[in-house]
């Protein structure tokens, strides 16, 4: 289904082809990472999307659903529950087809692991994951990193300090005007 064209679709558009030029093939992850009030999730989702209109299978998980419970829970990525992100999403779905993954484990709103739904995808696909600190302790497992930066968003200076996402991230865009998100360079130079 062909999306209708606006200055947000097109950035995502824009932002596929770029990641498939450098990735055509195989399963591939693209993370999403941005503060709270950045709409990470929502710029997953439309990216999704944007996948949906090729050939290209677009799955979907958001970090929010491998917490730990509430008092195990740290910090920022100390919030995580990656042991359980990696064995039943990252690991399974990195064997390519022969492994089901799952895209949830843990319901936040009841504080309780969620039921188990199994699922499977091709050996094309991709796997998009949306979250805050994800240049933290899973940096290194991306194939496509964006970093959604916004204003009216809440900062954490010290992970913008260790992580460096303006640097580090593959690719950052400016949500500030959600429909008309732009991408930053960031150049050093």
């Amino acid at each position: 289904m062909q999306l209708v064209t606006t200055p947000r679709i097109e950035l995502l558009r824009e932002l596929r082809a770029e990641f498939l030029s450098n990735y055509p093939r195989g399963r591939r992850v693209i993370g999403v990472d941005g503060f709270v009030g950045a709409g990470t999730a929502a710029v997953a989702d439309d990216l999704a999307a944007v996948f949906d209109e090729t050939e290209i299978p677009a799955f979907r998980a958001s970090m929010r659903d491998f917490l730990k419970p509430a008092a195990a829970r740290g910090t920022g990525g100390e919030a995580y529950d990656e042991t359980t992100f990696r064995r039943v999403l990252l690991d399974p779905w990195r064997l390519a087809g022969s492994a089901g993954f799952q895209t949830s484990a843990f319901d936040a709103d009841r504080d309780r692991p969620a039921l188990s739904e199994w699922k499977t995808a091709p050996a094309d696909a991709v796997l998009i994951v949306d979250g805050a600190y994800l240049l933290g302790g899973l940096k290194g497992i991306w194939h496509y990193l964006l970093y959604v930066d916004a204003q009216q968003a809440e900062p954490d200076d010290e992970y913008l300090t260790r992580a460096t996402p303006f640097f580090s991230a593959t690719a950052v865009i400016d949500t500030t005007v959600p429909e008309a998100p732009k991408r930053v360079l960031s150049d050093s130079c």
